[in-house]
């Protein structure tokens, strides 16, 4: 039998303590995210399986159709001090399952990512302007790092994206006025690494910061200056990589990298 003095007990005890709270905050962020969507007023959660045969790959996937496109890559925050993480996800649809390849971006550090996706929830708001339906879609995801690099992990989360159908096509809806839903194709999750309990935060979506964006679970890293009219990040927080970010007026994204 092994016997430990007080002060390595309270080092593991602190150490386990750690642990179990970082995995316990993100899971709560997912669970608090559901029931927000759930919440919201005039939605309803409808049955899915006839949107088993809808086909969400142009909505889940970042696209490029003209240069800087809002769309072009997925962007968001990372950890505790709010690292900016770029996204470039392709989505193809597998029967029930979406296949998703692509790469993420921290600091200098590229890597590719493959997973799945699989849709979970539906939520519709019958209505009688912009389309005749708008829905809520929750997707569970995963996305995996190759495991060849030593700090290589997996993102595992909640995807939701906001939708309607126009001439049989799926479209992707974002509001220009603030009327609720006032997000999509937003990703509540986080980072672990492989074989261990180290565990990061990590929330995404097209834009970080806007006239009527903000990324939830992150109101630390915004501030709303009184002579404008959207918010902007912090300035404490431009050094973990958001020192080309010009918070709106061009608002460049990476070139493709």
């Amino acid at each position: 039998m092994v016997h430990l003095n007080n002060t390595k007990l309270k080092l593991i005890l602190t150490i386990l303590t750690i642990t179990l709270s970082l995995q316990l905050t993100a899971q709560d962020l997912t669970k608090q995210w559901l029931d927000s969507i759930s919440g919201y007023t005039d939605f309803k959660e409808i049955n899915i399986e006839e949107f088993n045969n809808w086909n969400f790959e142009n909505v889940l996937s970042n696209q490029t159709r003209y240069e800087n496109d809002p769309i072009s890559t997925y962007i968001g925050f990372f950890g505790p001090k709010f690292r900016r993480i770029d996204f470039q996800l392709k989505a193809s649809k597998n029967d029930s399952i979406y296949s998703v390849k692509g790469k993420s971006k921290l600091g200098e550090n590229i890597r590719p990512l493959k997973g799945k996706m699989k849709l979970t929830n539906v939520f519709l708001r019958p209505q009688e302007y912009i389309t005749d339906s708008l829905y809520i879609g929750v997707f569970k995801i995963e996305l995996k790092e190759p495991g060849d690099k030593e700090g290589d992990g997996y993102f595992t989360g909640v995807f939701t994206i906001v939708f309607y159908k126009e001439n049989g096509k799926v479209e992707r809806f974002s509001t220009s006025s603030g009327d609720e839903p006032n997000f999509t194709n937003t990703f509540i999750g986080y980072w672990t690494r492989f074989n261990s309990n180290v565990s990061r935060k990590v929330i995404f979506s097209f834009w970080p910061n806007g006239l009527y964006t903000l990324l939830p679970y992150c109101q630390e890293v915004y501030e709303f200056p009184e002579h404008l009219e959207y918010s902007v990040i912090k300035e404490e927080y431009l050094q973990y990589g958001w020192e080309d970010w010009d918070n709106f007026s061009s608002r460049q994204k990476k070139k493709q990298w």
